[in-house]
């Protein structure tokens, strides 16, 4: 397996500076930290390089802080994990909005869990799951936490995710949940956030993704138009939106959802991955396009983007959790049921 086309040693300095200390400049970013480390540590696997990159105390005391952040008191929509310890401990935490679980938080929790080799055995799983029906609308979709308006794909897809790693789907109602995704197509085959609203790379991904997961891909009206306005995406890189900019994270959002609806072999390959890699920057890491400063974000999607349209450079993902296989492979070791695509090609 040969990884000389990305400055892998560099990408992986910077994963550990994220892992580590961010600069100043990314204070406003400390209530999601919960993000940044899942997001750090998907591009340290994505890499290869993720065991000899954290040594043993370090994994567990990340362990440690992931499990800090789980609520394990009150009613069950405010249960799961928050976005981070910004406000100190639980009990002496006086802002409840920023001390009640998020189902993106939550995602984000246990798939960093996962990476660190975790069993979740620690999860309060009962209360995680009623915590996800109670946040489900009468529309199909989710709230992220209670007390909001904003709900949308982004959250039927966090639900969706942590239904498949927790091996329990009694909290999503999935006709509900598959009927507002559908409610979402476009006449162009796109996906957009809310009904009749443009179509979007992102809330495709989160849409075809979940229902991969909920196995309901075959629902879609017209799964044909939907890879082909995917596809369209492509000028060089992958743009998020039609007449926009190709973007380094939608190698990802895109370049997953193209995985899922079964065109790898139409992509340009070559075209996709001298992008990516022109958005690699000298202290490591990916910038959102050429020129920029990295962040975390924009580095660990571009770098699974390229394991994606690359799958003979780096180790293969699971372009429906943001996982490892080989992290899959141990969900089923854990009791996984091979009930959902997540595991069919596992």
């Amino acid at each position: 397996m040969t990884t000389t086309e990305l400055a892998v040693d560099a990408h992986v300095r910077y994963f550990r500076h994220c892992l580590n200390m961010l600069p100043a400049e990314t204070a406003s970013l400390d209530a999601t930290r919960m993000t940044i480390a899942q997001l750090s540590l998907v591009g340290l696997a994505a890499l290869g390089r993720l065991e000899e990159s954290m040594p043993a105390k370090q994994r567990e005391d990340m362990i440690e802080w992931i499990y800090e952040q789980q609520i394990l008191k009150g009613s069950v929509e405010y249960r799961g994990f928050r976005g981070g310890s910004l406000f100190g401990p639980h009990e002496t935490c006086n802002y409840p909005a920023a001390n009640c679980g998020n189902v993106a938080a939550t995602y984000s929790a246990l798939c960093a869990l996962l990476l660190l080799g975790d069993d979740l055995a620690r999860v309060d799983r009962a209360a995680t799951i009623a915590g996800i029906g109670r946040l489900q609308q009468e529309s199909g979709t989710f709230a992220p936490h209670p007390g909001t308006t904003e709900r949308d794909p982004r959250f039927i897809y966090c639900a969706c995710a942590i239904s498949a790693i927790l091996d329990d789907w009694s909290g999503v109602d999935i006709e509900a949940a598959t009927k507002y995704i559908l409610s979402c197509c476009s006449y162009d085959g796109g996906i957009s956030q809310v009904p009749f609203q443009e179509s979007h790379g992102g809330l495709l991904y989160c849409c075809v993704a979940s229902l991969a997961l909920m196995g309901r891909l075959d629902s879609l009206p017209d799964r044909h138009r939907t890879l082909q306005w995917a596809l369209f995406r492509q000028c060089g890189g992958y743009q998020g939106r039609i007449n926009k900019t190709a973007d380094v994270c939608y190698s990802f959002w895109v370049g997953a959802s193209v995985e899922l609806l079964g065109g790898r072999n139409l992509v340009d390959v070559s075209a996709l991955a001298s992008f990516i890699r022109s958005c690699e920057t000298d202290i490591g890491g990916l910038s959102k396009w050429p020129g920029y400063r990295p962040d975390p974000l924009h580095s660990a999607l571009g770098i699974v983007g390229f394991s994606l349209c690359r799958p003979d450079a780096l180790p293969q993902m699971s372009p429906e959790l943001l996982l490892p296989k080989t992290v899959v492979e141990r969900l089923l070791r854990l009791g996984f049921r091979r009930s959902h695509k997540l595991c069919a090609d596992a």
